[in-house]
């Protein structure tokens, strides 16, 4: 008699595989779970750094294309609002009477809702609450910047948007990578 070996194949995982595997699952979710407030301060951060960036540019290129002032200020209920309550919301709209606040017969080019997560501070040469776009698509020699600081404070978490003359916008960066953007001086960017 002849005898014949057969194979058997395997299907699933042995109990100590299935362990280790949930093991290794555990411990890669715990440190993805540790770094996800970080990760989502940041995100608000360069998400609000980017909705500043997009307002100016609107605002910029209206205009340039209705060869009129217009300018962008911190909304107040449908108003310009003080200096430092950008984070209240923007206001966007052509500046036909030059007054360079809104009134009824401006055209409103766009509203930006507020911001939850943080507090965001204009500061530029001369000194204004608002920033002006002439017809040709430059300030009103109002270089400066926005800075986004976190509702925490962490300037691990702060960001900066310099605007110069010509209206051009350059995000801070982290050129160091220390975890802390530098303004344009190459100082770390605080929040106090």
């Amino acid at each position: 008699m002849t005898s014949s070996t057969s194979s058997v194949s395997k299907l699933g995982f042995s109990l100590v595989e299935l362990c280790v595997t949930l093991a290794v699952a555990g411990v890669l979710s715990g440190l993805a779970l540790h770094n996800l407030p970080q990760w989502i301060n940041q995100h608000h951060a360069d998400t609000t750094l980017r909705s500043i960036r997009t307002a100016i540019n609107l605002a910029r290129h209206a205009a340039i294309n209705h060869q009129d002032q217009v300018i962008i200020c911190p909304n107040r209920q449908g108003q310009c609002g003080p200096r430092n309550s950008w984070h209240h919301g923007m206001l966007i709209f052509l500046d036909d009477d030059r007054s360079r606040d809104y009134l009824s017969g401006d055209v409103i080019i766009a509203q930006l809702a507020g911001i939850k997560h943080g507090r965001i501070f204009w500061r530029a040469f001369r000194n204004r609450s608002y920033l002006l776009f002439t017809g040709q698509g430059i300030t009103d020699w109002q270089n400066g910047h926005f800075l986004y600081c976190p509702s925490d404070a962490n300037p691990a978490n702060a960001r900066q948007l310099i605007v110069n003359a010509a209206g051009r916008t350059y995000p801070s960066k982290d050129t160091d990578g220390d975890g802390h953007h530098e303004n344009i001086r190459g100082s770390a960017l605080q929040c106090n």
